[in-house]
């Protein structure tokens, strides 16, 4: 639904107002960029009034934030095979598993980038946002991260004079932002090509470092 179109009233339960309020910021954001977002522009999308916005959510910063939950939480089971893996199976079999970890947590920026661009706007704004996603999400990232690099390290797998916490923070918070650029822009979907591009740079920044 765009511009001044308005969605039907009708009464809900809580619960479907809640998840049609967070449906419509979603949308929203597929659209047009943070920084456009109001409250009256979401509940426009909802056939809910505005005031019944307050009712779920103190600002525009908490609704962003109740979007990242589930979106978080994708980003780390994605992953989870190699995050939570051990080096037994060698180097190649270690490298597969990160390529297909990174193709997967690549496809959820890919799906949800502009959300997940529109909530790294909002850290640097409020503080909130900023604790949930940066010192969050992002924060527990990169510790399994350097974790997982520490194992691999010790079992001889990647390279010894790695440092594991500075290699997870580098090469986590380069993705992010890379993956944001690619993927976050509201109505500017990538092509196949340029999305294949990106997951390949992305394998191979990743597995050289850490593999060889």
């Amino acid at each position: 639904m765009m511009g001044g179109e308005r969605a039907p009233r009708r009464r809900r339960r809580p619960e479907e107002a809640e998840r049609a309020i967070l449906a419509a910021a979603r949308s929203f954001l597929a659209e047009r960029p943070f920084r456009e977002m109001t409250v009256e522009g979401v509940m426009a999308r909802t056939g809910l009034s505005r005031p019944a916005f307050y009712a779920y959510f103190g600002d525009r910063y908490e609704l962003v934030t109740r979007l990242l939950e589930g979106i978080g939480g994708l980003l780390l089971a994605v992953d989870w095979r190699w995050l939570s893996g051990d080096s037994a199976g060698g180097r190649e079999a270690a490298s597969a598993v990160l390529a297909d970890a990174l193709r997967g947590g690549s496809e959820t920026f890919l799906e949800y980038g502009p959300v997940l661009r529109a909530i790294s706007d909002a850290a640097v704004q409020d503080p909130r946002v900023e604790e949930v996603y940066r010192y969050g999400l992002i924060e527990r990232l990169t510790r399994v991260v350097a974790d997982r690099i520490s194992r691999d390290v010790e079992a001889g797998l990647s390279p010894p004079d790695l440092d594991p916490e500075e290699t997870a923070q580098a090469l986590v918070l380069m993705t992010e932002r890379y993956l944001l650029d690619a993927f976050g822009r509201p109505s500017d979907p990538p092509s196949f090509e340029r999305t294949e591009a990106v997951f390949g740079a992305l394998e191979t920044i990743w597995v050289r470092t850490l593999y060889g």
